[in-house]
């Protein structure tokens, strides 16, 4: 299995409801760089995938036109039942990428995780993981891969709960990869979260 043939698919269909606005869209400040959270949020994935999918919203011409600079590489996922749930998003994701060997899926307000936590994930599904996560202390974070066996479960999602069922119904087979820093965890929720990139 090749990097090529795992789809990378971040999760952009969120209403932002806690935070107050599009969450995405707010320019913020982080590594010395003051752009859009979507831009630092892809920027790592960008670095590791040559193309990237990103599930939006049906309504997403502001996300566009704020990803222009990158708009080559990155295919447009529509999910047209996105208010239902993040489960129904992430179906949409799996079943426009249905192809691929395993897919990494992460969310497009996670700024801080890294290109070593992808390259990692990546190389556990290139082994032969069924499910591979980062842990942290002994705690599950994001982004999650998992090989094309649970395509069909992933393409079957509903509701906003994403793949935490199936992950925890196949806890005996995740392959943990260890990290030492708690970015997997850390994503923008509220306007107070932004001080957390400092």
């Amino acid at each position: 299995m090749e990097t090529a043939e795992i789809a990378a698919v971040i999760l952009a269909a969120g209403k932002s409801s806690r935070f107050g606005a599009d969450k995405l869209l707010t320019e913020v400040g982080y590594k010395g760089v003051r752009k859009p959270l979507i831009l630092h949020a892809l920027a790592p994935w960008l670095e590791v995938f040559e193309q990237i999918h990103l599930v939006t919203p049906i309504n997403n011409q502001q996300l566009l036109g704020v990803c222009r600079s990158v708009a080559g590489r990155v295919n447009f996922i529509k999910a047209d039942k996105s208010d239902l749930g993040m489960g129904h998003s992430l179906a949409a994701g799996i079943q426009a990428t249905q192809q691929a060997k395993g897919w990494l899926i992460g969310l497009a307000d996670m700024p801080m995780i890294t290109c070593d936590i992808l390259q990692l994930l990546v190389s556990e599904l290139k082994q032969g993981a069924a499910i591979s996560a980062p842990f942290y202390h002994g705690k599950r974070g994001h982004p999650v891969a998992f090989s094309n066996q649970y395509r069909d479960d992933l393409m079957q999602l509903t509701g906003d709960v994403g793949a935490k069922t199936i992950v925890q119904a196949h806890e005996t087979l995740i392959q943990a990869v260890n990290i030492d820093t708690p970015s997997i965890f850390i994503d923008i929720d509220t306007q107070a979260d932004i001080s957390l990139l400092q």
